[in-house]
């Protein structure tokens, strides 16, 4: 059985940047069947749920298909040569001429994602967002660990949005915004005060108030930001 070492920030990364060199390198070419999910997890040693979740992200990038059944391929359509391209981060630390982008960029998406939430919320959904705002010490014992709970929220917003293309743009974006999220958890020292932050967004959407929801969203970012510039400003 062949381990494959795993060396990036996260499980889920580390095979998603894996199996996106095993294509580059012509293991696995267009069309051709990739190893099953069994197969992946005697290679790899992660839990399941962390593999599902790397090949969610390839596919919503369409570098590979998963057929129901029949297992996951390659995209027909995949290039290759430009595939070298597809998952390099724009940065690999927060700084603040692309912070400010990232900000933006968060905004945008994440504003709308609520505004959308905020008119087709579940009884159901509204549920499981509370308990992703439901601090737990025990469980949040690390910078990485609060970083890990705040973007499951806004995953989980983006997932509730039920639009696919919203869905790879945010995912796109999951190594800016987890490392920004670290940042963040860095400069504060209060997590669980960091966390009742989202409690507005969450109240706006189970209000179904679309607009406040959209508004609370955008500034939620900034708000972050705020604090790693001055977390940044006193350590330098």
């Amino acid at each position: 059985m062949m381990n494959i070492p795993l060396t990036k920030i996260t499980a889920t990364e580390a095979v998603v940047e894996s199996l996106k060199n095993r294509i580059l390198s012509g293991e696995f070419r267009p069309g051709e069947k990739i190893p099953s999910e069994q197969a992946l997890l005697n290679e790899y040693e992660v839990s399941r749920l962390t593999l599902r979740e790397a090949l969610a992200r390839l596919a919503a990038w369409g570098v590979i298909q998963v057929h129901h059944g029949k297992g996951a391929f390659v995209s027909e359509s995949v290039s290759v040569p430009a595939l070298g391209n597809v998952l390099i981060p724009l940065f690999p630390r927060i700084n603040a001429d692309r912070m400010n982008d990232l900000v933006e960029a968060r905004n945008t998406i994440e504003s709308e994602i609520a505004a959308k939430v905020a008119e087709t919320r579940t009884e159901a959904q509204i549920e499981t967002l509370g308990r992703l705002l439901a601090y737990d010490p025990r469980a949040i014992m690390s910078a990485e660990a609060f970083a890990e709970r705040d973007y499951r929220f806004h995953l989980s917003l983006v997932e509730m949005a039920g639009n696919e293309f919203f869905l790879s743009m945010y995912q796109a974006l999951h190594r800016q915004i987890r490392s920004f999220l670290i940042q963040y958890a860095k400069s504060v020292t209060d997590w669980k005060q960091a966390l009742d932050r989202h409690t507005p967004i969450l109240d706006a959407i189970i209000a179904g108030d679309r607009e406040n929801a959209r508004t609370l969203a955008r500034e939620h970012a900034r708000i972050c930001a705020s604090y790693i510039h001055r977390y940044k400003g006193e350590i330098h």
